[in-house]
């Protein structure tokens, strides 16, 4: 389970908006201050984020709370939010190519290029709807785990 900490903000019937500290890795990276990454998140400060987490714990608006997400969940959702609109770029490409080859239509890059931009917009309205469903689940859903 991934665990983060931050002070709830709002409570919002069985829901609590929890804000936190974006984190990165460098710190536990053996590279650490000599990478690029590192240099930029020096310059860029550290990020708030608002996240909305389910409150079975019933921590009130001020209280340090520990969330935790699964990493399933995590990994479902972003494999989803990220293959999806390649995946469905590339099959439209191809399935173009593989229609011209079969039925006589015209055949040009621009048109491939063109199915394939037809292609990603159909697979990022797919992931939209996708992920939609997926935020009303809750095993999607980070949840409260302790209270500080």
């Amino acid at each position: 389970m991934l665990k983060e900490h931050g002070i709830v903000v709002e409570v919002k019937d069985q829901f609590a908006i929890i804000q936190t500290q974006a984190s990165n890795s460098c710190g536990q990276c053996a590279a650490n201050k000599g990478c690029g990454t590192a240099s930029l998140a020096a310059v860029l400060g550290q990020k708030v984020v608002l996240v909305k987490a389910l409150n079975h714990k019933g921590a009130k608006v001020g209280d340090q709370v520990v969330i935790g997400l699964e990493e399933a969940a995590l990994l479902k959702s972003s494999l989803a939010l990220y293959l999806l609109p390649i995946l469905s770029l590339f099959v439209a490409a191809i399935g173009y190519e593989m229609l011209v080859a079969s039925v006589p239509l015209p055949s040009s890059e621009i048109l491939t290029m063109l199915a394939a931009l037809v292609g990603l917009l159909a697979g990022l309205k797919w992931a939209k709807r996708l992920m939609g469903k997926m935020s009303e689940d809750r095993r999607y859903q980070p949840i409260v785990l302790q209270t500080e």
